[in-house]
């Protein structure tokens, strides 16, 4: 009886060794698909974090895109669905801009100059966001050029992007470039 029990109980021990073991699998494997999730929904747009992008940036000497959204964004999922996953907006954001998606309500740390701030503090704080969707432009050197508040249809977004990419805000305002080449 007694070696009954002792061989039960290593039975026993084994299964619930198995099954823990399993179960870290299984939430290990969810995590992962919950990350790659985002990257699916971002039909393929290469985003950076905020500090590497403003390397990017610097090196290649082109412009930072900063795209501020929220989950619970009526107007985020439209600019995300329709204009962010069109075949030419994404070719010239990869191409042209070193792209970078903060979520406007997260607590996740993001960090910049080397310091860790939440996406929350830095949406608010730095970039002073009140509402989604708002993307912000900045140079190579990382100042501001402009935001670009809400949704916009995929032609306009070409025509910011274009603006923004060949440096015509130095030169004309956004009204005179479009009358210029168009």
């Amino acid at each position: 009886m007694i070696i009954y029990f002792f061989i039960r109980k290593k039975i026993i021990d084994k299964l619930f060794l198995f099954l823990t073991i399993f179960l870290v699998i299984i939430a290990g494997y969810a995590i992962a698909l919950a990350e790659n999730k985002q990257d699916i929904a971002d039909n393929d747009l290469k985003w950076f974090s905020y500090d590497q992008a403003l390397k990017k940036s610097k090196i290649e000497n082109i412009p930072t895109l900063i795209y501020f959204y929220s989950d619970n964004c009526g107007w985020c999922r439209k600019i995300e669905d329709e204009t962010f996953s069109d075949e030419q907006v994404k070719n010239l954001m990869n191409l042209n801009f070193a792209i970078v998606k903060i979520n406007s309500n997260s607590a996740r740390m993001i960090t910049k100059d080397g310091a860790g701030i939440s996406e929350k503090e830095f949406s608010q704080k730095i970039f002073q966001v009140t509402a989604n969707p708002l993307i912000w432009f900045l140079d190579s050197d990382g100042e501001r050029i402009a935001p670009l508040p809400g949704y916009v249809p995929i032609e306009d977004f070409i025509n910011v992007l274009r603006y923004i990419k060949d440096a015509f805000y130095k030169e004309y305002t956004f009204p005179e470039f479009i009358e210029k080449n168009n």
